[in-house]
């Protein structure tokens, strides 16, 4: 009894500050579990919950960190916050916020006090986020875009160079190579060289799948399913239209706001010039169907299979991140990889263009 009274004397912050920790982070880990199935009735407040959702994680996030700084999960700790700092800003096009998460990055990266695994991780996420938010507010200086995608797939060919052992160069490559779907030529030979690196089966698979999409570009593709709604959708019956094919879930945020961007914009569009289809990756129907329900987009042609990732045309067209978004000429050609940021002029390119380009 009195050694342990002696240690509530020396300790005594340490002692009551566990609990409290453990209490806090449990916190962290319910929230990372998502918001969960929308129950809101507009696109604006599904979005707006997402939104709110990344808010408390970033909240909870911060104050573990301000209130246990010496706590060994801190590490941890400061790597998921800054991923929601860059995420919840890139929600809001907010630059300063993904610049702070940049810069805690880069500061932890340098940490002396940080194990060695955390500072490697701390230097992929600092570039992968680079390379996720580089079209944030580029769109009006494309010169600005190429000089970034050309910074970024720089620092993952040095990664790579630096260490080839490192199961996440291969990664990085791939995830630069995400920049290049204008360029499929160029996209194609940073893939080719992940492939040589890749140690582990599912970033070969995610490899495979990128390839298998570059194949799919410029050529007329089969695609064609039972919907949700009872009927039949087939891309060949579209012909003489522009077509968009939009893989999502309701599970995903970043999926269910840009469904209710993009329903904006096509509502904008003359009635009947452009068809939308989607194929949802949600394991229950009831997600699928009220999350399009309450975006006001039940009359798409939507294909549900239950399966997940494992959805036989997600398969197929090597589909493996959330939002994709393909779309097709009127001739029924593929003409981007993945339109989730430039649909907007792409898809008016396409309406506007008279004859099947050859």
């Amino acid at each position: 009894m009195k050694a342990l009274l002696l240690l509530v004397l020396l300790f005594p912050a340490t002692l009551r500050a566990a609990p409290e920790a453990d209490a806090a982070w449990a916190t962290i880990t319910k929230l990372r579990q998502g918001p969960g199935q929308p129950d809101a009735e507009s696109p604006e407040e599904i979005v707006q919950a997402a939104r709110s959702h990344l808010a408390a994680q970033e909240k909870a996030l911060a104050a573990f960190l301000q209130q246990f700084p010496d706590d060994p999960r801190r590490f941890e700790a400061e790597l998921e916050y800054t991923s929601v700092v860059s995420t919840l800003g890139a929600s809001l096009s907010d630059r300063k916020r993904i610049e702070k998460s940049l810069q805690r990055l880069a500061a932890l990266e340098r940490s002396k006090s940080a194990p060695l695994r955390y500072r490697a991780d701390a230097a992929f996420q600092r570039i992968t986020i680079t390379m996720q938010t580089v079209n944030i507010a580029a769109s009006a200086r494309p010169g600005e875009t190429a000089m970034a995608r050309n910074t970024i797939l720089e620092a993952a060919q040095n990664f790579a160079g630096n260490f080839p052992d490192d199961r996440r160069a291969a990664r990085l490559l791939a995830e630069a190579a995400t920049l290049l779907d204008a360029q499929p030529a160029r996209k194609r030979k940073v893939l080719d060289q992940a492939a040589q690196l890749a140690r582990d089966e599912g970033t070969r698979q995610r490899i495979k799948d990128d390839l298998k999409r570059v194949d799919l570009l410029g050529k007329e593709t089969d695609v064609s399913f039972s919907t949700v709604q009872g009927d039949k959708f087939s891309l060949t019956a579209q012909r003489g239209r522009v077509v968009a094919l939009v893989f999502w879930a309701g599970w995903s945020p970043p999926s269910v706001a840009w469904l209710a961007a993009f329903a904006k914009f096509s509502r904008s569009l003359p009635q009947g010039v452009l068809s939308v289809a989607t194929v949802s990756l949600d394991t229950k129907e009831a997600n699928c169907t009220k999350t399009l329900a309450a975006l006001g987009l039940s009359s798409w042609p939507t294909a549900y299979s239950g399966s997940g990732w494992d959805d036989p045309l997600a398969r197929r067209l090597g589909i493996n991140a959330l939002p994709t978004v393909f779309v097709f000429d009127k001739a029924g050609r593929l003409r981007s990889l993945n339109a989730r940021r430039d649909y907007e002029p792409l898809i008016r390119q396409l309406l506007a263009e008279e004859t099947d380009p050859r």
